[in-house]
């Protein structure tokens, strides 16, 4: 069993095409009480509104990808996390530049988690999201 400085050096040297497109960095992870944080960096090609406001989809990508690292990491890489279900309330524009995002565990079963992320910028609650989530163990 990995212990947190551990899974979060693992998920620090692993990326996918997608999260390195977000500008994903991994910033902290805690198993008890299950939570993580990522900052992401929102470019000029993600804007619509004469470069202004960063389009829906990739803020909802900001706030989906902390969901499943946080569910790969508490399974010590064990599962793969399939988003099944994502609600997302946009509550602010979300700009170009540094966002923050904090995802935690509402409710863990066997095979399915219940999952909430938060998206700030500079303070600013952005965005939030619950979804549901399938674990598929790996190998």
């Amino acid at each position: 069993m990995m212990n947190d400085q551990e899974r979060l050096k693992t998920l620090k040297s692993h990326s996918a095409p997608c999260t390195e497109t977000l500008g994903m960095k991994v910033l902290s992870f805690s198993s008890e009480p299950p939570s993580i944080e990522m900052e992401f960096e929102a470019k000029h090609e993600f804007t619509h509104s004469e470069g202004q406001i960063v389009q829906g989809g990739f803020v909802t990508g900001m706030l989906d990808a902390p969901m499943a690292h946080l569910l790969m990491g508490l399974f010590d890489f064990k599962v793969m996390a399939m988003t099944l279900d994502i609600n997302v309330s946009f509550l602010a524009p979300s700009k170009p530049g540094k966002l923050n995002c904090v995802a935690e565990v509402v409710q863990l079963g066997k095979s399915t988690a219940f999952m909430a992320s938060k998206l700030y910028q500079k303070e600013s609650l952005v965005a939030t999201s619950t979804s549901t989530v399938k674990l598929l163990p790996i190998g």
